[in-house]
């Protein structure tokens, strides 16, 4: 009788499991790295932290989840950074066994939506917020940088800050605010492998003005002709409907006593009409197109019917959209634009993610202190945005769990499919031979109270606070080195994250 055991499986993760063996390992039964002469009894299983620098290891016992396939207990080889090996029953003489049983390795997490460097300086956050993604399983950014001036002229800095600061790595998307910047985009393009640009239909007053039709049409066009591989994004609502709104709602609740009246600021017909009318701008040029941060269930109606007629068209929503609502009784901290809106926009998305609408979840996360944040002042006064990086990954399992919501359709969602949009795919976004060891072990019933140290952030505040959540990241594999909360402070100066040029 074989003494292999199942690793225990809770139920709301079984949802569309399948049994699928991939026929890359169905087929090979002779790779030379795997050797069966040496039984897995002569290696001892270590805690995470005693792996250090290149020294290969095996993750034994664990379910992974391997994007578009399914979950099934396999073991994974990493060696000098990368995955070498994904198959049953692996060893290797020179490989230490790391028991992983009961737990879930899933690729590391991708949040496509991270702002820096708004709050405080470029510096402090590279350092800080990917602090704060890296503990909590989130190994790559996607970084927004905007500013009225050339991007010439800084570049070559901010990869260098990357390059020598993040814990995580980075691939950057530009706005395009202005006409120089629109003419430079073919620059940002072959000298730094930015393929990803984004306009504001409606800005952040003081901070990124709205673009009119014309400019975002221009913008379209520049991109266009760069190729299949370049994509536009874009924080689609109607700024005049919001203007119009937000001043009523001023003149009526001069002072709100609830995020409620801010939702009604920015109402959720705004982003569908934006969402519908860049679509069709979009059509006239061929480029393709990345709504961010979809909030409402009036939006996911539109995306719904535009995904039907439209392959170059991609959706992403946010995990505070995804697990927080306005029957919660919120408070001023959580104002962001679009807002967090009611339970039944929240289901819209969810349904969303099941059918496909939308393709990815990130964060939006912008980092700042309560007093940055101003969040005892005037709801009008206080300006929008949160951390979140530290608290999207537990928040979304959490919310996976008491939905039954499958894993594995979630982790296509943070991870594969922004691996694919924009461009770092399979170097990131899966399991598989020759991909970057990036990978998150998840315990699936550890239950912690949120807390900002746990979020790990510079902020002294976080989303969920002070809520117990269920499934956790134990442990992160960042480029072949295995990451705790307990080995960070000594491994810290050995985790390097890179800039991620795209072509």
């Amino acid at each position: 009788m074989s003494n292999h055991k199942i690793p225990f499986i809770p139920e709301y993760f079984k949802k569309n499991r399948t049994t699928f063996v991939p026929e890359w390992i169905a087929k090979d039964k002779h790779v030379s790295r795997i050797d069966k002469k040496v039984p897995a009894a002569l290696h001892e299983s270590l805690a995470y932290d005693h792996i250090t620098g290149d020294t290969p290891f095996i993750l034994r016992g664990g379910n992974c989840v391997i994007p578009y396939k399914g979950i099934f207990p396999l073991d994974i080889m990493v060696e000098k950074g990368s995955i070498v090996l994904v198959g049953e029953d692996l060893s290797y003489h020179d490989a230490t066994i790391v028991g992983v049983e009961g737990k879930y390795i899933i690729p590391g997490v991708i949040d496509p939506h991270v702002h820096l460097g708004i709050f405080t300086a470029f510096d402090t956050e590279i350092v800080s917020e990917t602090r704060s993604a890296l503990l909590n399983g989130v190994t790559t950014i996607g970084c927004y940088l905007f500013s009225q001036d050339s991007y010439l002229d800084t570049l070559d800095e901010i990869i260098h800050k990357i390059e020598n600061h993040s814990f995580c790595d980075v691939f950057i998307h530009l706005g395009i605010l202005n006409q120089k910047q629109l003419e430079e985009i073919p620059l940002y393009y072959s000298r730094y492998g930015v393929t990803s640009y984004k306009t504001w239909m409606c800005g952040i007053p003081g901070l990124i003005p709205d673009v009119e039709d014309d400019f975002l049409l221009d913008v379209m066009e520049k991109i266009a002709p760069l190729g299949e591989d370049v994509v536009l994004n874009i924080h689609a609502e109607n700024h005049r409907i919001v203007t119009r709104a937000t001043n009523k709602l001023k003149k009526a609740e001069p002072v709100p006593d609830s995020l409620k009246v801010w939702e009604q600021s920015h109402p959720a017909f705004a982003e569908a009409e934006a969402v519908q009318r860049a679509s069709w701008l979009a059509r006239q040029t061929g480029v393709r197109i990345y709504f961010v941060h979809i909030s409402s269930k009036q939006g996911i109606r539109v995306a719904t019917e535009l995904k039907r007629e439209n392959k170059n068209i991609y959706f992403e929503t946010t995990s505070p959209y995804l697990t927080l609502n306005l029957e919660q009784d919120l408070k001023f901290s959580y104002k962001m634009a679009p807002p967090i809106r009611t339970s039944d926009d929240q289901n819209s998305l969810w349904s969303a993610l099941t059918e496909d609408v939308l393709d990815t979840i990130g964060t939006d996360h912008t980092c700042m202190s309560f007093e940055e944040k101003k969040a005892d002042a005037n709801l009008w006064d206080i300006p929008p945005g949160y951390p979140a990086v530290g608290t999207h990954l537990p928040s979304l399992l959490d919310a996976a769990k008491r939905t039954t919501f499958p894993l594995s359709t979630l982790t296509e969602k943070i991870t594969a499919s922004p691996a694919r949009i924009f461009g770092v795919y399979p170097k990131k976004g899966t399991i598989l031979p020759g991909s970057d060891a990036d990978l998150v072990i998840i315990d699936p019933v550890l239950e912690k109270e949120v807390t900002p140290e746990i979020a790990a952030s510079r902020s002294d505040y976080c989303l969920h606070e002070g809520e117990k959540l269920i499934g956790w990241p134990v442990a992160v594999v960042k480029s072949g080195r295995i990451i705790t909360r307990d080995n960070f402070e000594r491994e810290k100066d050995s985790i390097r994250g890179h800039y991620l040029r795209r072509e």
